[in-house]
């Protein structure tokens, strides 16, 4: 099959829908089938200019030909799509949707699908089902463009069981479950790394490291967890992983980081939290096995779309996390997480404490994690993906 992935994010870019994209994208070159992505500008390479032939010509990646060409995701995008698609005789078109990566502001990316009919099959994946803004008070338009485009798709992938819940109700359509796998590569914990990790932070031989990787917004429950923090005795340390705000929505990002930074000045905790940065997935699998405990209390809950979640999974460390907002098997309480309520402070305080003062627990909960991150391998992934394109075109 000839597959255009569609994502306004892609590395160097930094989001979770990007590095999704590439692992997938790889995935799917690995079974034999010949990968177009079509991406925002920022995703340039640094040495543009010196691989292209002309301003549409794409650029060989090894694994897939990258056509990062769109500038702002406003309708004339749609055109240039459709033209890319055309130009490459492209079978199947997999939209890989989150409004964030899209600006949010403007619907354009939803009337994709409906844009390439008779051009190529479309897929459209939802990593979310958050809505464009649009304009004040636009709610009922908002979701009514959502499902426009899933209606307007031949098919249909979602990552998780409450946004499959959510469609079904919705929309009668061709649509599938696949999860995502880990957003970075899990490296062999180095021993020699996790030492220089703690040194490098300063920390004693019997201080506590916890850690958060992802970027900060107000959906992930980082403010809960520095208030977590504040009632912990001063052994207690945080390491926020990875970059800050990212490339999508980074505007409202921004602002709630720093607000978090406030609240952290504003507790005396600056000595007790630390912040790595942007860095590569090799130093993230450092940073991640550094930490004894990794905590991550969304506020929606733990939900397997969350490729950060899958990456602590896949590196076997011991994490609390919030209860799923709707029936997750995969994450079981005290097998494989330790679940606790969002947005209760107290709560993730108290759990922490003990989590961390149990290390046959901890290793159970690493095990268990390990062994669940096995169901989400990028091969599968990728063969269940492949799977479901070809049904849409044999429909």
């Amino acid at each position: 099959m000839r597959i255009g992935f569609v994502t306004g994010e892609y590395p160097p870019m930094e989001g979770g829908v990007g590095a999704f994209t590439q692992e997938l994208a790889r995935g799917m070159a690995a079974l034999g089938h010949e990968i177009h992505i079509i991406t925002s500008r920022d995703a340039r390479p640094a040495d543009y200019l010196r691989r292209i032939a002309t301003v549409r010509s794409p650029i060989d990646i090894g694994f897939a030909q990258l056509h990062p060409h769109i500038g702002r995701w406003r309708w004339p995008s749609l055109a240039a799509v459709a033209d890319i698609v055309l130009r490459q005789e492209l079978d199947v078109v997999n939209i890989q949707y989150q409004a964030a990566a899209y600006n949010m502001r403007s619907p354009a990316i939803n009337f994709l699908p409906w844009r390439l009919k008779g051009l190529a099959k479309t897929a459209v994946t939802f990593h979310d089902l958050r809505t464009p803004y649009l304009f004040p008070k636009a709610g009922w338009l908002r979701r009514t463009a959502v499902n426009f485009m899933a209606r307007q798709a031949h098919g249909v992938i979602v990552t998780n069981r409450e946004d499959h819940q959510l469609l079904i109700a919705n929309c009668q359509l061709l649509i599938v479950r696949i999860p995502i796998g880990s957003n970075i590569q899990a490296h062999v914990r180095d021993e020699a790394a996790v030492t220089a990790v703690r040194q490098q932070l300063g920390l004693r031989s019997d201080d506590c490291l916890l850690g958060y990787f992802g970027f900060l917004n107000q959906s992930k429950g980082a403010d809960t967890l520095v208030a977590a923090l504040a009632q912990l005795p001063p052994r207690f340390h945080l390491l926020f992983i990875g970059g800050q705000t990212g490339a999508s929505d980074s505007d409202n990002n921004r602002a709630y980081l720093a607000a978090l930074k406030a609240r952290i000045a504003v507790a005396g905790l600056d000595g007790r939290v630390h912040w790595t940065g942007f860095v590569t997935d090799e130093q993230v699998s450092h940073f991640l096995h550094a930490a004894d405990v990794m905590v991550m209390p969304y506020r929606d809950g733990a939900s397997l779309r969350r490729g950060t979640l899958m990456a602590v999974l896949a590196h076997g460390r011991p994490l609390i996390a919030t209860t799923p907002a709707t029936f997750t098997p995969e994450l079981a309480h005290s097998e494989n997480s330790w679940l606790v309520l969002p947005g209760d402070a107290s709560g993730l305080s108290q759990a922490i404490q003990q989590v961390a003062a149990d290390d046959p627990l901890r290793q159970k909960l690493g095990a268990g994690a390990a062994q669940t991150a096995g169901l989400f391998g990028w091969q599968q992934i990728a063969g269940e993906t492949a799977v479901f394109f070809e049904k849409l075109l044999a429909a």
